[in-house]
C-alpha cells in the first residue's frame, strides 16, 4: 500500500490497511514522498500541474511497486491517469472547514489576517469578511499550526475538520464552517489502483462504502466538468438522505463577485450524470465566467 509520509496520510493509510486485514488481506504500507510535499512555497492552484498530492502514487502504481494507493479523495484529479482506476471510497469523515485562531482576541479583532492554500477557502472568506487579508500558506497541518502560534502576522488558518478529528487535535480556539461549501470530495478516503489488477479491485470492493461512492462521484462529475483543467474555486456536497440525495455546489468569484451556486434534490435512482447536468446549469447561469477569471 503507497502513501505519503504525512501523518494524515499515514493515519488514512492505517485504516485502509485494518479493513483489509479485518477481511484477511495482509498488507503492508510504503511511503512515497509527492510534488506538493517536496514544494512549500507555491501555492497548490500556482504550480501549474493537477495531482500535485498523487502522481508520484500514481506512478508507482503503474510500475507495480505497489498494489494500492491511499489519498485524501479531494486531492485526486478529476481525470486519473491511464490504467488507473477507483478502488474504494471509505465513508464520509468531518467534510466542513474549520479555522484555528490563535486566541479569542484574534478571533474578535474587526481586522484579521488569516491564512489557506486554498481559492476557494480565500473567497467564501472575502465575501462574509472583505475587510480581512487571506495570506497563503503551504505545509502539513503540525507545521501550519505552528505557524499559528509563531507568526504575529497570523490570526487564524483553515483546515480540514476530517484532516484535525483523524488526528485528534482539538484547539480551544476552533471554530467549524459549516455553512462554507466544502471541496469537493473533502472528507472521502479513497484507494486506487490498476485496472488490471482483478484480485486487488475484488477485495477493495469489500470495503467500499456505496453511498459515499455515489456521492463522490457526483461531486467529482461536478467538478470536472466545471473546472477545465484549472484551480477554480469550486465547492460541492452531496448527501443521501432516505430516497434522495440533497446537493449543493457553486463557484465562486476571485473578483469578489456573488458566488453562482445550485441545489437541487435528486431521485437516488435517477443519479446518472447529474454532477454534470448541475455544472452545465451553473456555467450558463454565468459560472463560465468565474472559472475563466480563475484561469
Amino acid at each position: 500500500m503507497g502513501s505519503r509520509a504525512s501523518n494524515l496520510a499515514l493515519w488514512q493509510t492505517k485504516l485502509v490497511k485494518k479493513k483489509l486485514e479485518d477481511s484477511r488481506i495482509k498488507c503492508e504500507i510504503k511511503t512515497v514522498t509527492s510534488s506538493g510535499d517536496i514544494d512549500l512555497k507555491t501555492p497548490i492552484y500556482s504550480m501549474g500541474i493537477t495531482g500535485v498530492f498523487t502522481k508520484e502514487l500514481d506512478q508507482a502504481l503503474l510500475n507495480q511497486e505497489i498494489d494500492v494507493a491511499v489519498h485524501s479523495f479531494k486531492d485526486v484529479p478529476t481525470r486519473l491517469a491511464k490504467g488507473i482506476c477507483i478502488g474504494a471510497v471509505l465513508k464520509r469523515g468531518n467534510w466542513e472547514d474549520t479555522i484555528l485562531w490563535k486566541n479569542i482576541e484574534c478571533k474578535s479583532k474587526k481586522v484579521r489576517s488569516v491564512a489557506t492554500g486554498s481559492l476557494r477557502r480565500k473567497f467564501q472568506w472575502k465575501l462574509k469578511y472583505p475587510n480581512d487579508s487571506v495570506i497563503p500558506i503551504r505545509g502539513n497541518i503540525t507545521s501550519r499550526i505552528e505557524k499559528l502560534k509563531t507568526d504575529p502576522k497570523i490570526d487564524g488558518v483553515f483546515f480540514a475538520s476530517a484532516a484535525l478529528s483523524r488526528l485528534k487535535i482539538y484547539e480551544e480556539n476552533e471554530e467549524t464552517l459549516d455553512n462554507f461549501l466544502p471541496a469537493p470530495c473533502q472528507g472521502f478516503i479513497v484507494t486506487t489502483c490498476l485496472k488490471k489488477n482483478d484480485f486487488i479491485i475484488k477485495n477493495l470492493n469489500k470495503i467500499n462504502d456505496k453511498k459515499s461512492s455515489i456521492c463522490s462521484k457526483i461531486e467529482r462529475d461536478f467538478l470536472r466538468t466545471l473546472e477545465g483543467g484549472c484551480s477554480a474555486p469550486i465547492g460541492a456536497i452531496a448527501k443521501v438522505k432516505g430516497k434522495v440525495i440533497e446537493f449543493k455546489g457553486g463557484v465562486f468569484s476571485t473578483k469578489g463577485k456573488q458566488p453562482k451556486i445550485i441545489e437541487a434534490l435528486l431521485k437516488f435512482d435517477k443519479r446518472n450524470r447529474v454532477g454534470e447536468r448541475l455544472a452545465n446549469e451553473i456555467l450558463k447561469d454565468g459560472g463560465r465566467e468565474y472559472v475563466e477569471e480563475a484561469k
